[in-house]
């Protein structure tokens, strides 16, 4: 027999709906988890607009720096480092996903990183990252 852990609420997906009601039907006090197969947070921190927005935002840097001399600033020999410029897309990415894990922390919702599947009524058997 598999164990089995029973909630007042359990929210399916950590995205931008998901995330917002565990932590405030768990902060009013019911038992919540959150089923969370891939992303902490949705995609949306993790790889949509948020991580690329990040690359971005260093291009337009890039492209100021490369006209700079029609600012009145004087530079030599400068590049681009895609390396630099992914670490700080990343360091953006995990510290994203450090807030929404202290969220739910704090909120008391209960983050569960598995796959869920419906197995009967308001019945679900996650899958844990690790297999079990």
């Amino acid at each position: 027999m598999l164990p089995t852990e029973n909630y007042e609420v359990l929210i399916v997906g950590s995205g931008e709906a998901g995330k917002y009601l565990a932590w405030t039907l768990a902060g009013s006090g019911k038992r919540t988890a959150l089923v969370e197969r891939m992303y902490v947070g949705g995609s949306r921190p993790n790889i949509a607009c948020l991580p690329s927005k990040n690359v971005v935002h260093s291009a337009k840097v890039a492209s100021y720096f490369r006209r700079s001399q029609e600012f009145g600033i004087q530079t030599q020999n400068w590049s681009v480092d895609m390396v630099g410029v992914r670490a700080r897309k990343r360091r953006m990415v995990d510290d994203l996903i450090a807030v929404h894990l202290d969220r739910f922390k704090s909120s008391g919702a209960e983050p569960v990183l598995g796959e869920g599947k419906f197995i009967a009524p308001r019945s679900l058997q996650v899958t844990l990252r690790d297999g079990t």
